[in-house]
């Protein structure tokens, strides 16, 4: 009988192992700047261009974290969102763009402990995971968890809450319907796109509670409104949102 490719055989972990060594031993060009990459200590991207990431500082607003705003925003303070606030914590561009598209669509899930790592070591002062009750995970749908092999929230989520023992919720808020990547529409497409998409199941479980709902990218807010107005049929006491990134121009 023939053997199995090693491929197949190796257990994801041992695969994610490989394949950094295989990046440190045998170096090629960083994917931001093209530049050869050298020893690094992030695979795939040079020290030089990890060091770039720009992250969000203060003023911003309370509520949705819009940067430059002392306050609310006049968004905000007009019609302000269901969530309490979102914080993000770095902008969506160059550096952690091409990371975050490493990681999701090219599937290198060795990059996750150092998005992990970014989050950890500058979460705003006002989002200590310590005050929630459950975290929430924005969700795939199954076809495309089938598709990817991993939903990058989730993997972000239990990440970010190791060493505060607050649970993570899979299962509570799903993709019930399959929709169109998001990031292949216009803003307008998106609101339309993600209508209904969503489900919570064992409401009981999260009512009177503060949730906390975790996702890789802030863009249009089109996900988390949908994915908020829907916990809030469980009625929750609170929900708040943290992504690792934002667009410059939500």
């Amino acid at each position: 009988m023939g053997s199995k490719p090693i491929g197949l055989q190796m257990p994801s972990l041992l695969r994610d192992i490989f394949e950094t060594a295989v990046v440190f031993l045998y170096p090629a060009e960083c994917r931001v700047c093209e530049e050869f990459l050298g020893v690094t200590s992030v695979p795939y991207i040079c020290n030089n261009c990890w060091q770039d990431i720009q992250f969000l500082e203060l003023p911003w607003c309370d509520i949705c974290g819009i940067p430059g705003v002392d306050g609310r925003c006049d968004t905000c303070a007009i019609s302000p969102p269901r969530y309490g606030k979102l914080r993000s914590i770095a902008f969506y561009q160059t550096t952690l763009q091409e990371a975050i598209h490493l990681f999701k669509f090219e599937k290198k899930k060795v990059l996750v402990q150092h998005l992990i790592q970014l989050v950890n070591a500058h979460r705003p002062l006002d989002c200590c995971i310590a005050d929630y009750d459950f975290v929430l995970p924005i969700p795939i749908h199954k076809k495309r968890l089938r598709e990817r092999g991993f939903n990058q929230a989730t993997l972000l989520a239990n990440g970010i809450v190791e060493a505060e023992g607050v649970p993570v919720l899979t299962d509570m808020l799903v993709r019930k319907r399959h929709t169109v990547a998001q990031s292949s529409l216009d803003r307008e497409a998106r609101q339309q796109n993600i209508v209904d998409a969503f489900e919570v199941r064992d409401p009981d479980i999260i009512r009177g509670k503060n949730l906390l709902v975790i996702d890789d990218v802030f863009t249009t807010g089109a996900t988390i409104r949908e994915a908020v107005s829907e916990l809030w049929t469980a009625d929750p006491a609170e929900i708040d949102v943290l992504t690792l990134a934002r667009t410059l121009d939500p």
